[in-house]
């Protein structure tokens, strides 16, 4: 996209989340930044990584999310200049995205030029505040989500919800809901436990193969005893919980 098109949109949300004069100006600088100072990506070249200049129309997901985690964690301690100026680098790949370039580039120049002549729709602003969870995961689903289109009205439209809908999740709530605290509160004390759970389960294994149990029953105890450790579903519990400032090896 064209800066024109960052910048009038980073506009829009500003004006629709109230934010003051200063802030706007660090979301309009930080969604305009990447093409100033552009991010740095490794690309393989035969056996060798070359340093490269990160893609802008199919940005890697860990570049935009480390972008949003940055801007979250400056929100939480108050630093509101620096958490727009990293949410504004962020939305600026999200917007990029959503232009498809054409094959070799053929369309890219035109298309952003006709994408330029549009107004970012309040409603499509609107719509991505009201959708909005404020959750890792939920940005993490709207960076996923965004595809490459063709058509400008639909360019704009896109780039503009899903900007809204980030920008209201990573300047969402900064206390968790009482729901959320509670099931980590228990999630971590149980967490606790799990190591010595999970070697109890991997030895009452051992000895049953070593006892001449069929072996897929120590397979299939190696297995369980992993999962308990390994819990993935307390570590997405504690990426939600990180969300809110919430770090449970401080606890």
């Amino acid at each position: 996209m064209k800066w024109k098109s960052h910048v009038a949109i980073a506009k829009a949300i500003s004006a629709e989340m109230g934010l003051p004069d200063e802030l706007e100006r660090a979301l309009c600088n930080g969604s305009v930044e990447p093409d100033r100072r552009p991010d740095a990506a490794f690309r393989e070249q035969g056996s060798r990584l070359r340093i490269v200049r990160a893609p802008h129309h199919t940005p890697p997901t860990g570049t935009i999310m480390a972008y949003m985690w940055r801007a979250r964690q400056a929100y939480l301690i108050g630093n509101d200049y620096w958490a727009l100026k990293n949410l504004g680098r962020g939305l600026h790949y999200i917007q990029d995205k959503s232009v498809s370039p054409g094959r070799n580039f053929r369309r890219h120049d035109a298309r952003e030029e006709e994408v330029a002549d549009l107004c970012p729709m309040r409603h499509a602003v609107l719509d991505g505040i009201d959708a909005a969870v404020c959750s890792p995961r939920f940005v993490r689903r709207c960076v996923t989500d965004v595809r490459p289109l063709k058509n400008p009205d639909e360019i704009m439209h896109q780039a503009t919800l899903f900007s809204a809908a980030i920008s209201a999740s990573v300047l969402g709530p900064p206390e968790a809901e009482d729901e959320l605290l509670d099931k980590y509160r228990v999630a971590v004390n149980a967490y606790r436990f799990r190591p010595a759970i999970g070697g109890a389960v991997a030895a009452g294994s051992l000895t049953a193969a070593y006892l001449g149990v069929h072996p897929a029953a120590a397979v299939a105890g190696l297995a369980a005893a992993a999962a308990v450790v390994v819990a993935p579903s307390y570590r997405r519990l504690c990426t939600e919980a990180e969300w809110f400032g919430l770090d449970a090896h401080k606890r």
